[in-house]
């Protein structure tokens, strides 16, 4: 069979977002499901962020692909949507369409379109593998009941198969085929950390934040890849910059131990940036100090707030004082902090000059603030639905208030937007000249996409900097001044279908 696979863009052109400018990681979902399958298939994997509009039609008229694939979150659902009916259209009924990724986990029903013949929900190696099997056998798209982790069209019934099993060991699981991406080497990043690789070591979560829906994807578990597989993976990247996709890579310390054991015994000269709790951060200050000597370069922390009451109510289960302890450490180390904060909703003017004034306090490298929102799939969305202002999946970006605003919705995209400007002190005071002489060859490393990063920092920050940006992303779909609860409106518009 031919397998096209398909990373979207992440939303149309003209709309603000983090994406593209800050970072770009390689679509590690598609590499994984095509190394299950390219050895027999014929596989190929576009990545749209870094292709012009009309690659699509192109690729699909002339590679004439069997089975089109696309992952996506929820940011750019609509995009995958369209990757879909892009296909059916240029194809038609010939060509079967798959759908994957977290959001289509999480909300299935909401891609129920006759154009998209399955949905992969959850894990996606075996079943992706079981349904190209399935469909190369010459069986009938109509009857993948057997094939676990399905939802498909049957006429108008929307059939849902048994739940995929979580419970393989991540050793087990073929390398990603990354060597699929080539074209593309040399364009992913993270910030001024150019020609990039992505390695995913582990799967879960063991936190329940409440904002978060990883731990509920995979089901309250977390597998790890081993270290042994980790520095396998390592030594076949020709990139010097590794990002290592986890959702919280700091956790079992005895398995980061026994990594820095294979990187130290086979002279692995990589530079590594990862995701992880500041709390294990403060804890394991020795092992930090020996992954740092071992290629450690930045640490990306949820941080999300300055207040304790917050933080409780996140299911956070962490403190401020883990924060303040962590980024001295990392600073002290000259590892580089990315940090994400949070805005709420309900702040007043106050909220958002005391969380400025606390990034600045905690000198983060990278700081970030979003917006507090209900992201599908969440505690927070099943508990917050009826405060939603639109369910346009667009607007869950992080950078767009979904629920009302405390302060005037102007007023509030005036405070928010002020974030970047009003925490250079904390970038300032965190690359200082001692930071950077401390580790010379990673300054080096980094020189070559310093440019092009503060190329696109600069274009960036005068998007996130306009309030007037936010709010025409809203026009038409978010009133300016919406009323304290939903539910009011959608009490006017019946008053007036009926004229009560």
């Amino acid at each position: 069979m031919r397998i096209l696979l398909v990373q979207p863009a992440p939303f149309e052109c003209g709309r603000i977002g983090l994406e593209n400018a800050l970072w770009m990681s390689e679509p590690g979902a598609l590499t994984a499901i095509a190394a299950c399958v390219e050895g027999d298939h014929e596989v190929r994997i576009i990545d749209m962020r870094l292709e012009e509009a009309d690659t699509l039609p192109r690729v699909l008229s002339s590679f004439k692909p069997d089975l089109v694939g696309v992952t996506c979150m929820t940011t750019d659902a609509y995009q995958a949507q369209a990757v879909l009916h892009c296909a059916k259209s240029i194809l038609g009924e010939e060509v079967f369409t798959l759908l994957g990724g977290h959001h289509p986990t999480l909300v299935p029903e909401e891609h129920d379109f006759e154009y998209i013949d399955a949905i992969c929900i959850g894990e996606g190696e075996d079943t992706f593998k079981e349904l190209i099997d399935h469909l190369e056998s010459g069986n009938s798209r109509q009857s993948l009941e057997e094939i676990d982790g399905l939802a498909f069209r049957r006429g108008a019934e929307r059939v849902h198969t048994g739940k995929r099993s979580q419970a393989r060991e991540l050793d087990t699981f073929p390398t990603p085929a990354r060597h699929l991406l080539d074209e593309y080497k040399g364009q992913y990043f993270f910030a001024s950390a150019m020609n990039m690789a992505a390695i995913q070591t582990s799967r879960g979560c063991a936190f329940d934040c409440n904002f978060c829906a990883i731990w509920e994807f995979y089901e309250r578990k977390v597998r790890f890849l081993s270290s042994k597989a980790i520095a396998d993976q390592m030594e076949m990247c020709d990139e010097p910059f590794i990002f290592f996709l986890d959702d919280n890579f700091l956790t079992r310390p005895q398995r980061l131990v026994e990594l820095c054991d294979e990187i130290e015994t086979r002279g692995i000269k990589k530079f590594w940036m990862i995701q992880g709790r500041t709390d294990f951060v403060v804890e394991n200050a020795d092992l930090m100090r020996r992954m740092r000597d071992c290629g450690l370069m930045m640490v990306l922390s949820g941080f999300e707030t300055n207040d304790a009451g917050t933080l409780e109510a996140l299911r956070k289960d962490n403190t401020r004082e883990n924060y303040i302890k962590a980024a001295e450490l990392l600073n002290e180390l000259s590892i580089i902090t990315t940090g994400i904060f949070m805005a709420h909703p309900d702040f007043e003017a106050q909220d958002f000059d005391d969380l400025y004034a606390a990034i600045n306090e905690m000198k983060i490298t990278i700081p970030l603030v979003v917006i507090n929102m209900p992201l599908p799939g969440t505690q927070s969305w099943r508990e917050n639905q009826h405060k939603l202002l639109t369910k346009d999946a667009r607007f869950f970006d992080l950078l767009h208030a979904v629920t009302p605003t405390k302060l005037p919705r102007r007023e509030f995209y005036e405070r928010y937007a002020a974030w970047n400007e009003a925490t250079e002190a904390s970038i300032d005071s965190s690359l200082s000249w001692r930071f950077m002489a401390r580790r010379p060859r990673l300054m080096m490393a980094m020189r070559s996409g310093l440019k092009l990063f503060s190329q696109r920092r600069e274009v960036l920050r005068m998007a996130l900097n306009d309030p007037e940006n936010y709010l025409r992303d809203e026009e038409g779909i978010i009133p300016e001044f919406p009323p304290s609860d939903p539910q009011e409106t959608r009490q006017e518009l019946v008053t007036e279908v009926v004229g009560v």
